[in-house]
């Protein structure tokens, strides 16, 4: 998954670095990537310098093993235009494969920073803080403080004997087959929100709820929570309809052919381990 990176270690501490020549900038719009033109690399500081870019304009978020991670707030146009855009989903592609997990933890923070440059308390600017990773208002009176921001949201692999239950969803096109899942609501337990999510989106009753395992994931700057459950009750499928669009029953062998090779994400991964008859208590 896209959080297995071997040795390597990425770490969020605050620091304020000299940038070096192969230290990367990572320069988004919206969900949007900017890359090399010439190989579809990520920019390294090198290249930033390069194309025109200062260093007053970098912001440190990260690092892997002493290689630093810069962001930029307000890239210029006249940079991205050298430069070619790619939707977010190509940093699933990104080499070497330890690189994917920066890329969309930079991916992660830079939304954050966007949707954060107003203070929520008094409405003034907001800027990175100097002493933290965090974002302060820029007002003497108010000084609030806003960390980065994680959605916890849960995934559940729902089996029926020999079968689990695969999903569409009717919100995104041309999806990929996927299991029930959802966001943690306010005041709830993890195990509530499974039940619950199975429920409003399937109509189905749930038991013997059994956590899997978790991950963070960028994209949507959640921290996605994986669990196994049985059916208890009907089969039958009521689809939420504003939420899927198909939900159907599939042994092991009559899986759709698998989305990538080697899943970075947690709902593949786990219908994948159903595929190989490695879910928890299956024959």
């Amino acid at each position: 998954m896209i959080q297995d990176i071997g040795q390597h270690v990425l770490d969020t501490a605050f620091a304020k670095p000299q940038p070096k020549e192969t230290d990367f900038v990572l320069i988004f719009e919206k969900t949007d990537v900017f890359v090399l033109p010439e190989n579809g690399t990520l920019p390294t500081y090198r290249a930033w310098c390069a194309y025109g870019g200062t260093d007053a304009e970098l912001v440190h978020v990260f690092e892997v093993d002493g290689i630093q991670f810069f962001t930029v707030l307000d890239p210029s146009e006249e940079i991205k235009g050298q430069l070619k855009r790619e939707n977010s989903r190509y940093l699933r592609t990104v080499a070497p494969k330890w690189l994917r997990l920066g890329a969309v933890t930079g991916l992660h923070l830079f939304q954050w920073y966007q949707t954060h440059r107003f203070c929520g308390v008094c409405g003034s600017r907001m800027q990175p803080d100097s002493k933290e990773l965090a974002m302060r208002c820029t007002c003497d009176s108010c000084r609030s403080v806003t960390y980065p921001s994680i959605c916890p949201a849960i995934i559940v692999g729902i089996r029926n004997g020999d079968k689990i239950l695969l999903t569409k969803s009717s919100v995104y096109k041309n999806p990929v087959y996927a299991l029930v899942s959802g966001y943690v609501g306010v005041g709830e337990t993890m195990e509530e929100t499974v039940r619950r999510e199975a429920k409003e989106e399937t109509g189905l009753d749930i038991k013997n709820i059994q956590y899997y395992g978790n991950q963070p994931w960028g994209f949507s700057g959640a921290q996605m929570v994986g669990f196994w459950a049985e059916l208890d009750g009907s089969d039958q499928v009521k689809l939420q309809e504003d939420e899927l669009k198909e939900a159907k029953w599939y042994t092991p062998e009559e899986i759709p052919p698998a989305y990538e090779d080697a899943p970075l994400d947690l709902t593949h991964y786990m219908i994948e381990m159903f595929r190989a008859h490695k879910a928890p208590g299956q024959k």
